[in-house]
């Protein structure tokens, strides 16, 4: 406060500060620039807070990006100009079937895929179309008549839905499952044209050896 008291005397010499004149414009004019160094650095963490807070906000964002973008992966679906449908997941990583099924319906695919469970857990047979019945081996002609075909990679099943194909009123179910056996982990396709859509689909027995 002394230092303050000089400084407004300096400003004016002749005056003593018992008759200072508030409204004097020099006296003024130091009082705002004394007056304003405090306030300028107490301001100072404020901003600092600010850009912290910011930065925090900005990597949250990007977590939340990566968490939502990263289950996609397990599969893909992709509509051709033929009429036909492309479908390829990760058998090991298709956990929930719900999106994809969502996303096949809205492709028109009339397919819904389903991961199978052990034999002991599904018992209802399939009611399959007698037009298309499950050939482990089958001739081009076979082949070329069926509203699917599909291939068993190590990253996963890629599809080829021709929904033109199957009569009105049926559906492709398509299961899939994980097994583990002498081989190690193989992963079971089973596509199935059906009049009834399961609400289940048993794992098969192994070939016997």
């Amino acid at each position: 406060m002394n230092d303050t008291m000089d400084r407004l005397r300096a400003a004016d010499p002749t005056r003593r500060m018992t008759d200072a004149d508030p409204g004097d414009p020099p006296a003024r004019a130091l009082l705002a620039r004394v007056f304003a160094v405090p306030q300028e650095s107490s301001r100072r963490p404020g901003r600092r807070r600010l850009v912290a807070a910011a930065a925090g906000a900005t990597v949250a964002a990007a977590a939340t990006a990566f968490f939502v973008t990263e289950p996609a992966a397990a599969y893909t679906v992709d509509r051709h100009a033929d009429g036909s449908v492309g479908v390829s997941f990760r058998a090991a990583r298709l956990k929930d079937t719900r999106q994809l099924n969502a996303e096949l319906a809205r492709a028109g695919a009339r397919t819904v895929v389903i991961r199978m469970v052990p034999a002991d857990r599904c018992t209802t047979p399939l009611d399959m179309d007698p037009a298309f019945p499950f050939l482990t081996t089958a001739t081009p002609a076979e082949l070329d008549r069926y509203p699917v075909s599909y291939q068993l990679r190590d990253d996963g099943v890629v599809i080829t839905i021709r929904p033109d194909k199957m009569p009105d009123g049926d559906t492709l179910a398509f299961g899939y499952s994980i097994r583990n056996d002498r081989d190690g982990r193989t992963t079971i396709a089973v596509p199935a044209v059906v009049r009834t859509l399961p609400t289940c689909m048993a794992i098969p027995n192994p070939p016997r050896r």
